[in-house]
């Protein structure tokens, strides 16, 4: 009963003290307990705001990880694909390899000592 009592004192001593009449004490309180609900809204709506920041960041930053991992699977996938590349291309390149289509695909021989043809380039 304290705060309702000192209330009624500060209301009396308003309308005694500066002549106010009780709706101009009344529109003030409505506009004082707006003023508070506002208030009260805009730091619970800042609270969740600074509680929501952490996991917005948290959820880039976990996108960003996956994103990284991703692509670091596929550099490894394709190094391992050139490093497959570069053995084959050396299998291809090889001489037994070319003599072997030369003499069976193409039907190549060496040729006879008579064949051969020397040139000087001096």
């Amino acid at each position: 009963m304290g705060v309702a009592e000192r209330e009624l004192q500060r209301r009396n001593y308003l309308q005694n003290q500066y002549d106010i009449p009780e709706k101009s004490i009344e529109k003030q309180e409505k506009k004082s307990k707006a003023n508070y609900k506002l208030r009260y809204i805009m730091k619970l709506f800042c609270i969740v705001l600074l509680a929501l920041l952490p996991l917005y960041r948290f959820a880039v930053i976990t996108e960003a990880q996956d994103r990284i991992n991703k692509l670091q699977t596929e550099a490894k996938k394709l190094e391992a694909q050139n490093e497959q590349l570069k053995v084959e291309v050396a299998n291809l390149k090889s001489i037994k390899r070319i003599e072997e289509i030369a003499r069976g695909k193409l039907s190549m021989k060496e040729p006879e000592s008579d064949q051969i043809l020397y040139l000087n380039t001096d």
